[in-house]
């Protein structure tokens, strides 16, 4: 079979959005939502997702404006071709840093729950060798994958929610409208961090097959994941009290090991948990690093991004070696972000837009004269 690799489809798109979005957050989401507005954690949720739902809107709005064009080449024909190399470097450098993070974390929970005595080294080396052979294959494969990967996911996810609502509490969802407005502003940084990876679009756009559609892809797939944190939520505080969830690390596994199957011909639930997650979480970081080795391809001129997947995925394994606990990492991934996701998905985006007005006055300008 020939390959097409410069071709999507907006349904392919949106599911590796769905994917990408869907990684390291669902894990701590409900229990930093606990820790700051209590059982109000469904209206930070669907304020945050309607923030991003815009944010996402005008990436595809970027892609729309200009079809079949890089991201970096939409940079350097709005904002210069000197600024181009510059917030094109610091594209590059925010997801090799989120992709390095986010791998040290998926580490540190596969060794916690599955493989105690594997050294961190080998488990996030396996991890990085399947994440390599796909993204040279480029966009089109990955987007077949996602293909298989998320209805897959889909019916797992809808079949273990269920099951953890057997012996549900949900009078535990009571008190509503208890946090103040401060609360409540202050947990929008939680929420805004989880629905990160959106902003991939703008990367991928030019492979849309149906680039004046791109402005539904984000949007869409922000809704698709809202749902799910919505019930991932819900499920966690009707199986929980409110406190014992502020003392979980991770109290999405934790909700899981309540399920008991009928006729218990699944004795560890957790397993199947995180089998599904590992393949979740693989179709986050595979797509940073495309976009990364993308990113880089434009910047250099190179003939191929393949050539580049090998060379930059020591930058990926530097970034997971570089906290020395799981709290240092989460330390560590919240002060990077706040340094870059803000600049990432909202300052350059609005740069673009702005740098994009201004060159259409001077031209119109010029035609008048």
């Amino acid at each position: 079979m020939l390959l097409n690799n410069d071709r999507i489809s907006i349904p392919q798109m949106t599911n590796i959005l769905i994917l990408t979005l869907i990684g390291i957050g669902i894990l701590t989401l409900p229990r930093e939502l606990a820790e700051v507005v209590k059982t109000d954690g469904w209206i930070v949720l669907i304020a945050g997702a309607l923030i991003t739902m815009g944010i996402a809107f005008l990436h595809g709005y970027i892609v729309k404006s200009f079809p079949g064009k890089s991201y970096f080449e939409i940079i350097a024909l709005t904002l210069t071709k000197p600024v181009a190399y510059l917030l094109t470097t610091f594209f590059a450098i925010y997801l090799i840093g989120s992709n390095g993070f986010l791998l040290r974390i998926f580490a540190e929970v596969v060794k916690t729950i599955l493989l105690r005595r594997t050294p961190l080294e080998a488990i996030i080396i396996i991890m990085l060798v399947p994440i390599g052979y796909l993204v040279r294959k480029g966009i089109e494969p990955m987007g077949r994958l996602t293909n298989i990967v998320f209805p897959t996911s889909v019916i797992f996810v809808i079949l273990l929610f269920g099951l953890t609502l057997g012996e549900a509490d949900f009078s535990k969802l009571k008190p509503v409208f208890q946090a103040s407005p401060q609360q409540l502003f202050g947990a929008l940084d939680i929420v805004l961090f989880s629905f990160l990876g959106y902003e991939t679009l703008l990367v991928f756009g030019s492979f849309l097959k149906e680039p004046q559609k791109a402005t539904r892809v984000g949007p869409i797939a922000v809704f698709a994941v809202l749902i799910f944190y919505l019930l991932l939520n819900i499920a966690t505080l009707v199986n929980f009290d409110i406190y014992q969830m502020q003392h979980l690390i991770w109290p999405t596994l934790s909700i899981f090991k309540t399920i008991e199957f009928p006729g218990a011909f699944v004795e560890n639930v957790e397993i199947v948990v995180m089998a599904v997650w590992v393949f979740t979480i693989f179709m986050t970081l595979a797509p940073f690093h495309l976009a990364t080795t993308m990113l880089i391809e434009d910047m250099i001129i190179a003939k191929e991004h393949s050539y580049l997947v090998l060379p930059t995925l020591p930058f990926v394994y530097a970034v997971t070696l570089y906290s020395s606990s799981i709290a240092d990492v989460y330390y560590d991934l919240g002060v990077f972000t706040d340094y870059t996701a803000y600049i990432a998905i909202i300052g350059m985006p609005v740069a673009i837009l702005i740098g994009r007005a201004i060159r259409k006055l001077l031209k119109k300008d010029k035609e008048n004269m």
